[in-house]
This record gives structure tokens, sequence and C-alpha cells, in this order.
């Protein structure tokens, strides 16, 4: 089992000009956990799309807000995008995905699995949705 070494939350609103924040936090944990270069760009571009699928997604006009959360653990990092939007039917989420039967603007999803060790989505209405990600330290 996985040692606890501490958690790291952040809230923000639901707004473009704040997946940028997100992004410094999630960057400044990962490089804390002594990830590579290349695994922290992964982390932050992650936890981007998943900050700008909630903003566009679940909350138009940003009344809402978006809650982050880095649990470091001694072989991970597992990172948690909340938010309390109207959330939507999850299944097939992260689940054969066909890109080609995707729109123009809807690759977010598929490209957090690629980046991420571990992806899980759970979506209900009135309780908005969450993306759970996992980032493995390569030894």
């Amino acid at each position: 089992m996985a040692t606890d070494r501490g958690k790291v939350e952040l809230h923000i609103p639901a707004r473009a000009e704040f997946v940028g924040v997100a992004r410094l936090a999630v960057s400044a944990v990962a490089s804390r956990m002594d990830f590579d270069y290349e695994a922290v760009d992964d982390i932050k571009l992650a936890v981007g799309e998943a900050c700008t699928n909630a903003i566009q997604h679940a909350s138009p006009g940003g009344a809402e807000e978006i809650r982050i959360s880095c649990q470091m653990e001694a072989d991970r990092l597992v990172i948690e995008v909340r938010d309390r939007g109207a959330g939507f039917d999850p299944a097939g989420c992260l689940k054969e995905i066909d890109p080609e039967s995707l729109p123009a603007h809807g690759y977010g999803l598929l490209l957090i699995q690629a980046l991420m060790d571990e992806v899980e989505c759970k979506s209900s209405p009135g309780e908005g949705t969450l993306v759970h990600m996992v980032k493995r330290l390569a030894r």
C-alpha cells in the first residue's frame, strides 16, 4: 500500500482564466514529487483538459467552482477534478471511445486517458462530474 505524503486542494472559479492557476499548482506538486519533465507536462495537460471540460460542459456562465485535489503517495500522484455541474450519462465515458465519432472539440477525455496511467470518470445529475486520474512515478 502506498504511503501518504500529503494532500493539496485548490478551488478555482469555473472560468477559463483560472485554468492556468490549476495547471501551475499541479505542476508544482508533481515537480515536488520528482516526476520527470515529460510526466509533469502530461499531468499539467491532463488537468488543464479536465478543468476546461468542466468549464465548457458543466458550468456555463462561470458561476460554479472547480475543485482540484492532489493526493501525494509514495509511488503515485492521484488527482481529482470535480465540478458541481449538471452532470451527464457516464456510460461509455472513457470506455471504447471512437475518435471517428467525436466532434472536433470532443477529444478532452481521450487525451486525458492517453496522458495518465489510470482515469475514471463519474457523473450524475445534481452531483456533478468527477475525473479521477493517477500518474505513477517512474522507478
